[in-house]
C-alpha cells in the first residue's frame, strides 16, 4: 500500500502499515506534506536480527538504534529518532503489532530524538495541560476519562510527550484519539463492553474512540500528578500530597515509558538532565486513593478544586 501521513505526539509520521488509531496529517495551506519525521516501514527483518546475533536477549541497541523481539508477535527496529522497521510473524495479531508500534517503538523514537515520554494521560484544565502518571493499573486513563466527561479535553494516553517551547516553558503534544480501559472502568461508567473493540485478542481491555473529546494542539504543562492506589486500606478517600525534593526527580524518571530501555540506548545523562529541568519547572503531586471503591469522580473534584484555588496559576 502506498504510504499514509498521520499526526501524533508533535511528529509526522508516514506509515506503510495501516494505523486506524491515528489522525490523518492535514493538507495544510503553506505546509509541505512531505515533509516527514518518522517513516514506518514492513520488511524482514530476520536476516538482520540472526546477523546481529543477540543471544538470548530480546532488546538490544547499537549505533543510535534499538532492536526487539516479541515471541508472538514479530521484530522491531526504530533508527535515529527517524524509521520503525516492523517485521510481523505468519499470522499475527495486527492489533498487537500495532499496539506495540503506537507504545514501544513511538516512546523509543521520541527517546531518540529528545522527546520525553512519560508513562501516563493527560488532559486540559484551563489552558493548561496536567498529567497524570503511575504504574499500569494505576487507574491513569479511568481518571482522564472522568474528567473528560466533566468537559476537560483528553490530550493523551498511555503516553505523555514532553518538549519544550521558545520561552523555555514544558509543553505537552497531543497523542491520538482513543482511550484504552479496563473493565471495572467501564462498569464505573456504566459503558457496556459489547460497544468496544478489545485493544487485541488477549485481554480484556477496550479501546474506546475520543474524536469528540480530543484536543488537537499542543498545551502547556501546569503539573503532574502521580497516581498511588492503595486498595487494601479498608477505608475510602482521596489525598492529594505534594512531591518535594529529589523524590520529584525520582518520580519523574521512574514513570518514564519503558523507562529500562533508556540506559540500554546511552541515554541515562540525557534523561537525568531532562527530569531535572522538568523538575524545577512544575508543579509534581501525588494522589493517594485507597480502598477498592469506584472513586474516579471523587478525584476529579480533588483535583479541579485544588487547580482552581490557584496552588497553579502558570507564572
Amino acid at each position: 500500500m502506498l504510504p499514509v501521513h498521520y499526526v501524533a505526539y508533535g511528529l509526522r509520521w508516514s506509515s506503510q502499515i495501516r494505523m486506524p488509531e491515528l489522525q490523518i496529517a492535514p493538507k495544510d495551506a503553506g505546509t509541505d506534506f512531505d515533509v516527514v519525521e518518522v517513516h514506518i516501514e514492513s520488511s524482514d527483518l530476520t536476516p538482520l536480527w540472526e546477523d546481529w546475533d543477540v543471544g538470548n536477549d530480546n532488546f538490544v541497541a547499537r549505533e543510535g538504534s534499538l532492536f526487539f523481539k516479541i515471541e508472538d508477535t514479530g521484530l522491531f527496529l526504530m533508527e535515529q529518532g527517524k524509521r520503525i522497521v516492523v517485521s510481523p510473524i505468519p499470522g499475527a495479531d495486527e492489533k498487537k503489532v500495532r499496539l506495540f508500534i503506537l507504545g514501544t517503538c513511538m516512546a523509543v523514537i521520541m527517546m531518540q530524538r529528545g522527546i520525553l515520554p512519560l508513562h501516563g494521560s493527560a488532559v486540559v484544565i484551563d489552558g493548561w495541560a496536567y498529567a497524570f502518571v503511575g504504574h499500569s493499573g494505576a487507574g491513569k486513563s479511568t481518571l482522564s476519562a472522568a474528567l473528560a466527561s466533566r468537559g476537560y479535553p483528553l490530550l493523551t494516553d498511555d503516553v505523555v510527550a514532553l518538549t519544550w517551547d521558545a520561552g523555555g516553558r514544558a509543553i505537552v503534544s497531543p497523542g491520538y484519539p482513543q482511550q484504552k480501559l479496563w473493565q471495572p472502568s467501564l462498569d464505573g461508567f456504566g459503558m457496556k463492553e459489547q460497544d468496544y473493540a478489545t485493544v487485541h485478542a488477549e485481554i480484556t481491555k477496550y479501546a474506546i474512540p475520543v474524536q469528540h473529546y480530543f484536543h488537537e494542539m499542543a498545551v502547556p504543562l501546569g503539573g503532574i500528578f502521580e497516581l498511588a492506589p492503595q486498595p487494601e486500606e479498608n477505608h475510602t478517600s482521596v489525598q492529594l500530597v505534594e512531591v518535594t525534593g529529589l523524590e520529584r526527580l525520582h518520580l519523574l524518571c521512574s514513570h518514564t515509558f519503558r523507562g529500562g530501555l533508556v540506559a540500554r540506548q546511552g541515554l541515562a545523562q540525557w534523561l537525568f538532565e531532562t527530569a531535572s529541568r522538568l523538575s524545577a519547572s512544575v508543579e509534581i503531586g501525588r494522589l493517594v486513593r485507597t480502598g477498592a471503591e469506584f472513586t474516579a469522580f471523587e478525584m476529579v473534584d480533588r483535583i479541579t478544586d485544588h487547580i482552581r484555588k490557584g496552588v497553579h496559576t502558570g507564572q
